[in-house]
């Protein structure tokens, strides 16, 4: 069975924990789904103090690590529902549109660890 080694980006990622230290947590709130603390990010790390807040507008970017996810989730959620599930075209846009909805907070979270990490780590 696969285990995440600390140490290791992926373990950093998947834990949402500092790219520097992989120790402090990225999110206040460590819930996904705490809708009005979704954004809520110390601006430093509480361990090792690197700046999570690296410059004015920098998660803005994260939306160009969302986006490909979110095309790619749509079309996946197309398709199971459409070919294995025997939905409509319509029904299947529809469930994956709401599936989606579902899951933005989750995406908007991994986008801005992802970015984080690709900056800072």
């Amino acid at each position: 069975m696969f285990k995440l080694r600390r140490g290791t980006p992926l373990y950093s990622i998947v834990k949402c924990k500092c790219p520097k230290c992989q120790d402090g947590n990225l999110f206040i709130n460590q819930q996904t789904y705490p809708l009005s603390q979704l954004f809520d990010m110390p601006d430093r790390c509480p361990v090792c103090g690197q700046d999570f807040q690296i410059e004015p507008g920098f998660y803005l970017g994260a939306m160009w690590v969302s986006y490909p996810v979110v095309i790619f989730l749509f079309i996946l959620f197309v398709l199971l529902s459409h070919f294995a599930l025997g939905m409509h075209m319509v029904g299947s846009i529809t469930s994956a549109s709401l599936g989606l909805l579902l899951l933005s907070p989750l995406i908007i979270r991994y986008a801005r660890v992802v970015f984080l990490h690709i900056f800072a780590g």
